[in-house]
């Protein structure tokens, strides 16, 4: 069973800036919690995550599917696992839309069990709690030294 979720957050960040902070899969380690590692793959496009649904860590490599300057997504390669995350960017009066969607299929059925009882709720919940943390951040941070950070 395939779980969604979708998060938006409005920042008052140039597109650009923001997108920087989302455009290395290296990055995502540090601003999505379930995200508990990432290495280098041997193409600009490729890379291992390592994430973290309920108390299960999974390994997979995964592919940067789009790269444009409104939208980057990295898919799960292989058949074991689906996982899609998707980052979109859209100008908003005086800053930037950002909306976050990750989709993962777990693999199991008791897997699906417990994320139908109430463990997709906490992962949404992180989900929060990641972009807020990311938005506390911008707000600490002057803009210049943003600008810096591409």
């Amino acid at each position: 069973m395939q779980f969604t979720h979708e998060r938006t957050l409005i920042v008052d960040r140039p597109l650009r800036a923001v997108r920087g902070h989302w455009a290395e899969p290296d990055a995502l380690a540090g601003r999505l919690s379930h995200i508990r590692a990432v290495a280098p793959g041997p193409a600009d496009d490729l890379a291992r995550f390592v994430i973290c649904l309920d108390t299960s860590h999974l390994e997979f490599a995964v592919q940067r599917t789009m790269n444009t300057d409104e939208t980057l997504c990295w898919q799960s390669l292989g058949t074991e696992f689906l996982y899609v995350l998707c980052v979109t960017f859209r100008p908003q009066a005086g800053g930037t839309c950002l909306t976050l969607t990750v989709a993962y299929d777990p693999p199991g059925f008791l897997a699906d069990v417990a994320e139908s009882l109430g463990l997709a709720r906490l992962f949404e919940r992180a989900l929060d709690a990641d972009l807020r943390r990311y938005a506390d951040a911008l707000r600490q941070r002057p803009p210049a030294e943003l600008a810096l950070v591409e």
